[in-house]
């Protein structure tokens, strides 16, 4: 489809409340603005001449943006008529400035605008469209005809035949003035044909307008004749509405140029579609009825009128009976056409009679008429066959694979099938063919082919990359063997020396644990003798005492940490009244720096945990050890809880809190947050590792979270001694 630029989208937005503002303007100025003359004179020429000036800017803006060839070639026709209408209105001002009291009868810008409504009719005439749906060319002969025929009677009998009668009493060149009424009626009934020979379907807004503005133009044009032909015309009087009016809706149609095609609703549609058929009716009606009413009020029998009124009504006849005859032929026109396959009929000569739809669609043809009357050497490859083909068909009937031969001169491989037609007194001979489309077959085949091939390259390179693999399967296995064996070694190797380990760290452990007990108890009896010790010598034995200590934990915790690796430490699951641990672990704790910080928060109406003691009051210690060396500052609160049958405790800190890359590995042996030289606590990183080790052999879990206020929060429950939870646990 041609198209055109567009206007840019606030100009578009403008234009409609624009051209309603300005002929609510000029409409006002009509009705109550001054009487004076000159004024009016003046005012009414020069808003003729800027609506002109308006139409004509805009139509020579549009037609320097078109792109279509042919709707190009339409507008430079329109506004070549624009152009002389302008000119004309013009000449028509300046002629007026110069001498007001010239007489307008007829002058020279009259001749400009008249001559300006050729070029426009041919520019509506060459204006592309989409042609009226039809099967043959007859019924719409029939329409333009008696629709033509119908207005042309009108505009005698209603405007020139009265006309000329009135003016044949006044001055010889009166009769001029019905040139404009004239070219005015021309200019509609070539619209009035256009529209005939159109699909109404398709009508597009932009024609609407310029239908009105010509329609505008006629209204005025015919008072201005009878006004110039009568008392005369005086400029700025209501009747330039109707040339002020039509620019408008040029404007308009223009407008409506410019933007996305659009058409008419739904419901203007079907409303087009009936006016179209029902136009020679209609018309012929309209003349008949004037040519009675007339004779009932004028008592005098128009004799143009009736005649017309009769070959009209019998070429109404005739054209129903075309009509009919058509219907006819379209129901087996329908047939033919609504195969999908490709379906053609040619005579015994080969020239091609009745191409289908579907035939078109597959040799790119855009129309029927590029192919009829053409022979099937210019459809059918290879050429020196076609007669072969015509003669095997013309004889019985023919079929099998051939090519048709598209416009841009590809080929169409087609399963083809003809069949002889013998007409009405066998007269002569025409062949239907009909053709299936091959080339999604052909298309498959070549594809099925190529694939036959490929699975047959890929299976010989299938087969050599098989035996490539099994030598190297073989090889791999063979170092995979190799590699077990040394791993299975190393690993023997490598649980021997942690075997090694453990002993080496549960004897030294045991070693240590005795001297340590030695050193511990004389550095205590050395305490013990009072004032006896300097100042000095105490402080010194006080630190070795806390560094001693520190030292036996360790040991402890490494042969604790031994006997659960090795399955030997006992845990002995019993009633345990968390009470009873935290007053034992208040009294273990005391010594520690920071214990006056821990809150204790635990009901007394706890029930006994399924619990081992001294493997609670470890858990316990070790999280409290932690949270006074993290946060040191601060309260450290302890709280306990009954929760679906598990008791659940926690201990929480107002300390930095753990970093979340540090989560996963916090229960981890040997992993502390702090591992520098100049590390501010001072630690093993088994405290936690040990807790878990003890909450799971007891049954239960720990988690660690970071609190929002700030601080960790660990938390860990274990199985109650009365409940489900006991049961579970046992």
């Amino acid at each position: 489809m041609e198209n055109t630029a567009q206007l840019p989208r606030p100009v578009s937005q403008l234009l409609l409340p624009g051209m309603v503002s300005f002929m609510g303007l000029y409409l006002a100025w009509l009705f109550w603005g001054r009487e004076d003359p000159s004024e009016r004179l003046l005012a009414g020429n020069m808003t003729l001449l800027f609506t002109a000036l308006v139409v004509l800017a805009l139509a020579l803006w549009t037609r320097e943006r078109i792109t279509g060839i042919g709707l190009r070639r339409a507008w430079n026709w329109l506004c070549t008529g624009l152009v002389l209408w302008a000119l004309g209105d013009l000449i028509r001002l300046l002629l007026i400035m110069i001498q007001p009291t010239r007489s307008l009868l007829f002058s020279s810008f009259d001749l400009l605008s008249l001559f300006g409504s050729i070029p426009f009719c041919i520019g509506l005439i060459l204006y592309p469209r989409p042609p009226r749906p039809r099967w043959g060319r007859l019924p719409l002969f029939f329409d333009t005809t008696l629709v033509a025929a119908s207005t042309l009677t009108m505009i005698w009998l209603v405007v020139l035949r009265p006309a000329s009668l009135a003016l044949g009493v006044m001055q010889s060149g009166s009769f001029l003035v019905l040139l404009y009424p004239i070219a005015d009626l021309l200019i509609a009934l070539v619209l009035l044909n256009l529209f005939l020979l159109s699909d109404p379907r398709q009508t597009t807004i932009s024609f609407l307008w310029i239908t009105l503005g010509v329609l505008a133009y006629s209204f005025s044009d015919l008072i201005y004749a009878a006004l110039l032909a009568g008392s005369g015309y005086q400029p700025g009087v209501p009747l330039d509405a109707g040339w002020v009016l039509g620019d408008l809706f040029l404007f308009g149609g223009i407008a409506w140029q410019l933007k996305v095609p659009s058409t008419p609703s739904k419901i203007w549609q079907q409303l087009l579609v009936n006016l179209q058929r029902a136009a020679p009716l209609i018309a012929t009606l309209v003349v008949g009825w004037y040519t009675l009413l007339n004779w009932q009020l004028g008592g005098q029998l128009e004799p143009l009128g009736l005649w017309m009124t009769i070959i009209l009504s019998l070429g109404l006849v005739a054209r129903q009976g075309v009509v009919a005859g058509e219907l006819e032929m379209q129901k087996y026109a329908s047939l033919v056409n609504s195969v999908a396959e490709p379906a053609f009929v040619c005579d015994a000569q080969g020239r091609l009679q009745l191409v289908n739809p579907a035939l078109l669609a597959a040799t790119l043809y855009p129309d029927e008429t590029t192919l009829l009357g053409q022979s099937l050497l210019s459809l059918l490859h290879p050429e020196h066959e076609t007669d072969q083909l015509l003669q095997k068909g013309l004889m019985g009937s023919w079929s099998g694979e051939a090519h048709l031969r598209r416009k841009d001169g590809t080929l169409l491989p087609v399963l083809l099938a003809l069949r002889p037609l013998m007409p009405a007194g066998n007269s002569r001979l025409a062949l239907a063919g009909t053709a299936h489309d091959l080339s999604e077959q052909k298309r498959q085949q070549a594809a099925l082919q190529a694939a036959y091939e490929q699975i047959a390259a890929d299976r010989n390179e299938l087969e050599i990359l098989n035996t490539q693999l099994e030598q190297k399967v073989a090889e791999k296995t063979a170092d995979l063997l190799q590699a077990m064996e040394q791993l299975e070694r190393q690993n023997q190797a490598l649980q021997q020396l942690d075997r090694l380990k453990s002993d080496f760290v549960s004897l030294v452990s045991h070693e240590l644990r005795a001297p340590l007990t030695n050193i511990s108890g004389g550095i205590e009896v050395l305490l013990s003798t009072g004032s006896k010790l300097p100042e000095q010598a105490r402080h010194n034995l006080e630190l070795v005492q806390g560094q001693i200590q520190r030292l036996s934990r360790f040991v402890e915790t490494i042969l604790d940490l031994s006997a659960l690796d090795a399955g030997k430490l006992p845990l002995y699951l019993a009633p345990v009244s968390l009470h009873g641990v935290v007053s034992t672990l208040q009294n273990q704790v005391r010594h520690l720096q920071g214990a006056e910080r821990i809150h204790w928060n635990i009901p007394t109406d706890l029930p006994p945990a399924l619990a081992d003691e001294q493997a609670l009051t470890s858990v316990l210690f070790h999280l409290l050890d932690n949270a006074l060396k993290y946060a040191p500052q601060g309260e450290v609160i302890v709280r306990a809880e009954l929760q679906d049958g598990r008791l659940y405790v926690h201990v929480a800190d107002q300390g930095p809190g753990i970093p979340p890359e540090s989560m996963p590995f916090l229960f981890d042996r040997f992993y502390r947050l702090e591992t520098s030289d100049s590390q501010s606590v001072y630690g093993h990183g088994l405290g936690l590792y040990i807790v878990m080790r003890l909450l799971t052999a007891m049954g239960g879990q720990i988690k660690v979270q970071n609190q929002p206020q700030g601080g960790a929060l660990f938390s860990f429950w274990l199985p109650c001694a009365i409940g489900k939870g006991a049961e579970d646990a046992l």
